[in-house]
C-alpha cells in the first residue's frame, strides 16, 4: 500500500476519534462554529416556530405562476375569439337587414 494511503488513512480515523470524543464529552471542538451564531439561529428557530412571523405587507408584489399566466393567456384568446365572432354577427345582421331593404 503506498504511503501517502497510509496517511489518508490514519487522518480519517483521527478525525474520527476527536469527532466521537467531543460529541460524548459535549465540548465543542476548537475552530467549530460560534455558540453565538448558533444561539441566533437556534432563537431565530423558536420565533418561527412559535407563529413570529414578519406581518404581510398588503401592497407585496405577486409573482404570477406558469399555471396563472397561462390561465390568463387562455381567457385573452377566448374573449377575442368571442369578440371576433360577436362582430362577424353584427356584420351578418347589418348585411341581412341591408339586403332586406335593397330588395
Amino acid at each position: 500500500m503506498p504511503g501517502w494511503a497510509l496517511v489518508a488513512i490514519v487522518a480519517i480515523v483521527l478525525f474520527s476519534m476527536v469527532q466521537i470524543t467531543s460529541m460524548v464529552t459535549g465540548k465543542r471542538i476548537p475552530g467549530g462554529s460560534s455558540t453565538d451564531e448558533v444561539e441566533a439561529l437556534e432563537k431565530r428557530i423558536r420565533e418561527l416556530e412559535a407563529g413570529a412571523e414578519r406581518p404581510q405587507i398588503e401592497d407585496e408584489p405577486q409573482i404570477p405562476s406558469k399555471a396563472e399566466e397561462n390561465m390568463h393567456a387562455e381567457d385573452r384568446w377566448r374573449l377575442d375569439m368571442l369578440e371576433a365572432r360577436l362582430e362577424d354577427l353584427e356584420k351578418q345582421r347589418r348585411d341581412k337587414h341591408n339586403g332586406g331593404e335593397a330588395a
